[in-house]
């Protein structure tokens, strides 16, 4: 009330608001124009490398740029240049001439419910996700659209010079309404809208969250390949200054242009052009079983597989096959009587051990010389017998022959691309063929056979699930789409094609053949709902449906079984036991990965989201440790334990150490993971040391692979960036050690195929006189000058990472970074 008496309303509370501009532009409190990659105001004071900007640079200026997730894309102003890949957060779009906004009819599917409890999901639209209310940009910020879009995507003269990693913010939430006796009092703000943000109020677990999962894109038109929301393309953009790095390594390295055929000869795969492309007639049976190798390889080859492939994805019963197998030895003489079906699983079996395998031992037990193409060439084979195959009724073997085809695959990294798109076909295969119903209906089907069918719908799904979370794409099915029961915790010798009785299925505790998978199917339909979710358009959630995830899986990882062996000489159970824990801790890991990364890097600027830090890097640190210990162990186990979870750890171990010394924001609370990591000595060195242990892991791995060299290369480069940024007085040194990675790896490889006959007329290029031992005798590296740069000039320095056109960059070529969301391993 006033001296008169007079009510007067409640006076509106002012909300602080922060200032927009680059982290120098705001340190010394001048105004920053906001240009894209290096504002003018850094450009003239010769720092570019120094502008940079927070985290939620779109996300703090909404303002800006309208939502077009449903506009019509005709009359864009921004062209994309072809094979790049972009970053397409939810409020950031091409601008449109028209800004009507096109809405789909509502529809109300079911809700999915969620293990302990259910989701509250707000459905919207076609897609069944919510969306963001629409947003009205005010006039005076239509003015300025065009011109923020130029600085933030790049102009469209310049678009192949755009920076495909604009480190912007995932969280997307609506403002909250003022309340209802605020309305109306509010004077319009006089302050710019697109220098200032408001204050939030803090979240709750109970708000509706609404979030984009930054996704990545590349071609143009409607020649495009999409790559989801997995976690390596979620964490590449918090690496905002990778390119500059990469190409400061490139300027002060001239022996990569001299390399550059060989090194490009690597990125596209030694086995690429005198291997997989090669043509060859149709296989027959008579080739197939010519293409064998003497029965010492195979019997180690098998070994290897039952040991360590087929226990985790059960698809044979063991003393069937041991016991076909022996009648094709016995058959021999006579191919005529011998069935192509068994020729082609034995070479898919064969294909997929042929890595964990030592060459000179197989070697030894060969009666010839094998080649080091031999697996690639028996699954190419296999693969065009199965093509012809034409199967028009699905039945057990051609499923076998399907999974041991994509686990073949993998292994060698080949069709990386079509995996995800192979298992689908292959679950509604299996749906049609009536493999994801429970099989106790049917009396037609023997026991044996309704044991077989679980096993194997099982390690569809299980495959289908796995390579969508390393693909970044939703599953093919949920729990609510089959009723198949998992297959029985019991040895392969409880059953048999005879069987007339089901056998009792054993203790989880009593290590069994089918012991892996009966854990794993436990916390199968948690995972399936967990991918689906953070795999939408649009995450649609709230937090307390994360927490409720995040306790149902950490209680899965609690319930492993300790599998005490009986016999302390059985190594092989022994190195199964050691797989088995270690792979279930992983894929469960990888699950908390893919639920809290998005929200752990908003963790600096919400409270709440505080615990998914502290998750995030528990997740990573247990995914690396569980690796480095049995990469002590076995040379096999650790090749049987890498996967994509492994550089999803890694990554997230290194955009953590990372952002921790690079991001300069203040964050608007402490973060216990930060606070470990900025005061208890030594812990960036033991999570470094757990970085490069993973790294020498996958040296190994990419070596044996058709291709990932690239992979292997932006690995290297990024753990050197990250102990470059925490130790700058030593920078020169982690770049010369990448150069020294980099050598070294070609160097390996080329030595390794050195009188192979896939490296054709070329042979092994220039790495014929030992590139690495002449780098090492003089490891020096040319010091690179930032060039002067005249403000009133027509001509701006080069920005980091970009090539003049006609000019072939060796270094940043060999990344190849559209595909670096494309990687697929064994699983």
């Amino acid at each position: 009330m006033d001296i008169q008496g007079n009510i007067q309303p409640d006076r509106v509370r002012k909300r602080r608001r922060r200032t927009m501009a680059c982290t120098q532009c705001r340190t010394r409190k001048l105004r920053c124009d906001r240009e894209y990659p290096t504002c003018s105001r850094c450009l003239k004071s010769r720092t570019p490398n120094k502008c940079t900007y927070e985290d939620g640079f779109l996300w703090q200026q909404p303002t800006t740029v309208t939502n077009t997730a449903f506009t019509s894309d005709r009359g864009s102003a921004v062209s994309m240049s072809r094979d790049t890949p972009i970053e397409t957060p939810p409020d950031s779009g091409i601008p449109t001439v028209s800004t009507r906004t096109e809405t789909f009819p509502t529809s109300d599917p079911p809700r999915m419910a969620m293990a302990g409890g259910p989701i509250h999901h707000e459905y919207h639209g076609l897609t069944g996700h919510a969306l963001a209310p629409p947003y009205r940009a005010r006039p005076h910020d239509r003015e300025r659209k065009d011109c923020f879009l130029e600085t933030v995507l790049g102009a469209p003269k310049a678009a192949v010079n755009q920076e495909p990693y604009l480190n912007t913010g995932v969280l997307q939430r609506p403002k909250r309404p003022a309340p209802a006796s605020e309305h109306g009092l509010q004077a319009p703000s006089q302050v710019d809208g697109v220098h200032i943000d408001e204050e939030e109020d803090p979240l709750s677990p109970t708000d509706q969250l609404d979030l984009a999962p930054r996704i990545m894109m590349r071609g143009c038109e409607t020649k495009t390949r999409f790559s989801g929301s997995g976690i390596f393309a979620s964490l590449v953009a918090q690496f905002p200054d990778i390119r500059s790095f990469a190409e400061e390594i490139r300027l002060s390295t001239p022996v990569f242009a001299q390399l550059q055929p060989d090194l490009g000869r690597i990125k596209r795969g030694l086995f690429k052009v005198m291997v997989i492309t090669r043509p060859f007639p149709d296989p027959t049976t008579a080739s197939l079983i010519n293409m064998l190798p003497s029965r010492g390889v195979v019997d180690e080859l098998v070994g290897l597989y039952i040991t360590y492939i087929e226990s985790t994805h059960r698809i044979l019963h063991v003393p069937s096959f041991l016991r076909e197998l022996d009648q094709f030895w016995a058959m021999l003489d006579s191919p005529a009587s011998i069935s192509a079906a068994f020729a082609v699983q034995l070479l898919l079996v064969l294909s997929c051990a042929w890595n964990l395998a030592d060459f000179a031992s197989l070697q030894s037990k060969s009666a010839g010389e094998l080649k080091c193409e031999s697996a690639v060439e028996w699954t190419l084979h296999a693969g065009k017998w199965i093509e012809n195959l034409h199967t028009k009724r699905p039945e057990i073997t051609s499923m076998r022959l399907s999974i041991l085809l994509i686990l073949a695959h993998n292994s060698h990294g080949m069709r990386r691309s079509q995996a995800w798109l192979t298992t689908s076909t292959l679950v509604k295969q299996a749906i049609m063929a009536g493999y994801h119903r429970d099989p106790s209906r049917y009396a037609r089907i023997s026991v044996f056979n309704k044991e077989m069918r679980r096993r194997i719908w099982t390690t569809i799904v299980e495959l289908d699930l796995q390579i969508a979370l390393d693909r970044g794409m939703p599953p093919s099915v949920q729990s609510f789409d089959y009723d198949a029961a998992p297959g029985l915790n019991i040895y392969d010798d409880d059953i048999h094609e005879n069987s007339t009785e089901v056998p009792e299925s054993r203790p989880l505790s009593e290590v069994t053949d089918s012991s892996f998978q009966s854990i794993m199917s436990r916390s199968l339909p948690l995972r399936l709902q967990a991918c689906s979710l953070m795999h939408s358009p649009r995450i649609s959630c709230r937090y307390e449906d994360i927490q409720r995830l995040d306790g149902e899986l950490t209680r899965h990882l609690s319930r492993i079984p300790t599998w005490v062996i009986a016999d302390p000489n059985d190594i092989v159970t022994q190195r199964k036991v050691i797989l088995w824990k270690g792979l279930i801790e992983t894929k469960l890991s990888q699950s908390l990965l893919s639920v809290h990364t998005p929200f752990a890097i908003e963790a600096r600027r919400e409270s709440l989201f505080a615990s998914s830090a502290r998750t995030r890097m528990d997740a990573a640190i247990r995914i690396l440790s569980t690796q480095r210990r049995v990469h002590e162990i076995s040379r096999t186990l650790s090749l049987s334990m890498l996967g994509e979870w492994t550089i999803q750890a890694y990554i997230s171990i290194c955009q953590l150490l990372h952002t921790t010394e690079f991001d300069t924001s203040a964050p608007s609370h402490p973060i216990s993971s930060t606070f470990i990591l900025h005061n208890i000595p030594g812990i960036p060195e033991s999570l470094l040391s757990l970085v490069e242990t993973a790294l020498i892991a996958l040296e190994e791995r990419s070596i044996l692979m058709t291709k990932g060299a690239k992979d292997y290369y932006f690995l290297s480069t990024i753990v050197a960036l990250v102990k470059s940024r925490l130790w700058p007085t030593q920078a020169t040194m982690y770049k010369q050690q990448v150069v020294e990675r980099i050598l070294s790896f070609a160097q390996i490889l080329f030595t390794r195929h050195m009188n192979c006959d896939h490296l054709g007329d070329k042979g092994m290029g220039n790495f014929k006189n030992n590139q690495l031992a002449a780098f090492m005798a003089a490891p020096t590296m040319v010091s690179v000058m930032q060039p002067e740069f005249d403000p009133n000039g027509m001509h701006p320095p080069p920005q980091p990472g970009v090539t003049p056109p006609g000019e072939f960059d060796p270094f940043l070529e060999i990344f190849d970074w559209e595909d670096l969301t494309n990687m697929t391993f064994p699983c």
